[in-house]
């Protein structure tokens, strides 16, 4: 069946619980009346959102996660009032089944294995080295980057080893995931930690300096509205809703562009620059080797069915807006050109003719001006810079998920607003299935490699070429304009030469050389108006940059063996070189809007 529209995301929250496995009787009844409070105000609170922003999402009912990793104490406490209130519940094991089976005994062995029984997925990690607490260090880590908010039941201390609450803690705030710290003696009121109450840096707080307010149904409301909710800003609103309201342009009707490419020798014209496929197939047809190559199992392809289809609609939209914009920049600039030229054009001709040319002039300057209100009424050059920033940054979600220990990097602006595509990502992120199993080192190394190939081969030959494209098209654009400059001149030297020497030169001749010596530089104008609206040079440039980062990453991914937490922040860093570059590019044209040349 064709999808008509983008999709829109599940409404989705996944908490994690981290906690001291060693817990006093006395204090376990209590937490576990604390934790069902925190767990209750905090669906309350999300439902609520969710009802309130329910065109934001697709209709499907609201569906809180609990990830937990089933240890004794904290962790199982929290695992068994999430079921009781009807949450999902998923378990991230620190060891395969069967090892990590041994760390329980009597009453908590049987809680392990009734709650891995009711859980809906389970995973287990592999191999993190010699010691068992790298293991445990790694889980929380895991816990942390598949969650949204985390619940720590944590006595305020320092680790007593690797791994222990107060890592996991420290570790989420400085990834910016908000932490509900819940006393472990259940004496005192739970604590919100975020960096985003105070729109922090997460990278540079720890658990002493991250901001703290108390916990409650007002402040869980708030959070939740922060996490869940679109962004309030009436632009980016409104954005929300065109991309929502787009329908498939399988016609692009602007052919300025490819025909500059291709007049200038960068690119020949091709029918894909005007006829395209249905967005899904097309975007089916460029992940399958990607889905291949990870081999999952058929949840975790069937889960990544909503990520491609927004990743195919961005991209498809994206590329549209894109030729939109640029025939429209390149059309202003020959019209403007060519409404000089007309009226140059009238000197010589009749006045029959000056009449023609007359209307031809008016028709240039009302089609530059019609031009110019149309693109900016429909937001070509807004929706270009938008989906595109939507479509790369959708795309690495696939791999960083499946890693398991990755985090996306979703944050708060400076300002404390999250921006329209990255709501949409991060929506579209959380409703991802959780990863598969990864069992040995081997597997590991697998997976890194196929990240490398899918992810980084791909942006980096994309890079390279976009590179030798842009540098070609700038420099034969200054070839030409610079010709033509040159042309004038000579041109001007001979008029010069001939009305010195009092050369014997018709009238007619004369108008000529003044028309000639006149269009040539409005010709030439024209061409480096393009190449500096469009900043060509500085596109080559950021594509080289960016390429030869990747390529060190590349390496760094293909390096054997390959450990779960390396290969995770080698991933990370791949998507942040690359949001970093489309942030420059962002930077770079959000103020070259489509305008008429001076």
């Amino acid at each position: 069946m064709e999808v008509l529209r983008p999709p829109r995301p599940r409404p989705v929250l996944t908490v994690g619980v981290t906690g001291h496995r060693r817990l006093e009787d006395s204090a376990a009844k209590a937490l576990e009346i604390s934790i069902a409070t925190v767990l209750h105000e905090l669906g309350a609170a999300c439902h609520d959102v969710v009802r309130k922003h329910s065109t934001a999402f697709d209709g499907a009912p609201f569906d809180p996660i609990l990830l937990s990793a089933l240890a004794e104490g904290a962790d199982q406490i929290a695992a068994e009032v999430a079921l009781e209130q009807g949450w999902t519940l998923n378990a991230v094991l620190p060891f395969p089944l069967e090892v990590y089976a041994r760390d329980f005994e009597g009453a908590a062995a049987e809680r392990f294995r009734a709650l891995l029984a009711r859980a809906s997925h389970w995973w287990s990690l592999p191999p993190s080295g010699e010691r068992a607490d790298e293991g445990y260090a790694l889980v929380g880590q895991v816990t942390a980057a598949q969650s949204d908010l985390l619940i720590a039941v944590w006595d305020g201390y320092d680790a007593r080893g690797l791994g222990g609450t107060a890592d996991v803690v420290e570790y989420a705030i400085r990834r910016g995931v908000p932490v509900i710290w819940v006393r472990a003696d259940a004496q005192a009121g739970s604590t919100i930690m975020w960096s985003g109450f105070d729109n922090l840096s997460p990278a540079l707080l720890d658990r002493m300096s991250a901001p703290q307010r108390h916990c409650d149904a007002a402040r869980l409301l708030e959070v939740a509205t922060r996490l869940l909710a679109p962004p309030r800003a009436p632009e980016d609103r409104m954005s929300l809703r065109l991309f929502f309201g787009e329908r498939q342009r399988l016609f692009r009707l602007r052919p300025e562009y490819p025909l500059m490419l291709a007049l200038t020798g960068t690119r020949p014209m091709s029918r894909s620059q005007f006829r395209v496929q249905p967005y899904a197939h097309a975007a089916k047809t460029e992940w399958a080797e990607f889905r291949k190559g990870i081999g999952t199992s058929a949840e975790s392809q069937a889960g990544l069915d909503a990520l491609e289809l927004a990743y195919g609609w961005s991209d498809a939209l994206a590329t549209h807006y894109a030729q939109t914009y640029r025939g429209g920049l390149v059309f202003n600039y020959i019209a403007a050109g060519t409404s000089v030229l007309l009226a140059l054009t009238g000197l010589l001709v009749g006045h029959q003719m000056k009449v023609v040319l007359g209307v031809g002039e008016l028709v240039s300057i009302g089609a530059l001006i019609i031009n110019t209100t149309y693109g900016g009424r429909l937001n070509w050059h807004r929706r270009w810079l938008d989906y595109r920033y939507l479509a790369e940054r959708l795309r690495p979600l696939r791999s960083l998920r499946l890693l398991g220990a990755a985090i996306p990097g979703f944050s708060l602006s400076p300002t404390g607003v999250t921006k329209w595509t990255d709501w949409y990502a991060q929506a579209l992120w959380r409703q991802l299935p959780a990863p598969a199993a990864l069992s040995s080192a081997e597997e590991v190394d697998l997976l890194a490699e196929q990240v490398a190939l899918h992810e980084l081969d791909s942006q980096i030959a994309y890079n390279h070429s976009n590179a030798k494209r842009m540098h070609h098209l700038d420099h034969r654009l200054h070839q030409v304009g610079t010709a033509l400059f040159y042309l004038a001149i000579l041109v001007g030297i001979y008029g010069l030469v001939g009305h010195s020497l009092h050369l014997d030169i018709p009238h007619l001749s004369g108008t000529m050389l003044t028309v000639i010596s006149a269009g040539l530089p409005t010709i030439g104008s024209a061409l480096f108006g393009i190449r500096g609206h469009a900043d060509f040079s500085g596109a080559a440039g950021r594509s080289e940059a960016t390429a030869e980062r990747l390529q060190i990453l590349a390496k760094r991914l293909r390096s054997h063996p390959m450990d779960l937490p390396t290969a995770a922040r080698a991933a990370e860093d791949s998507a942040a070189t690359m949001l970093k570059d489309l942030d420059e590019w962002h930077v770079s044209y959000r103020h070259r809007k489509l305008a008429i040349p001076s």
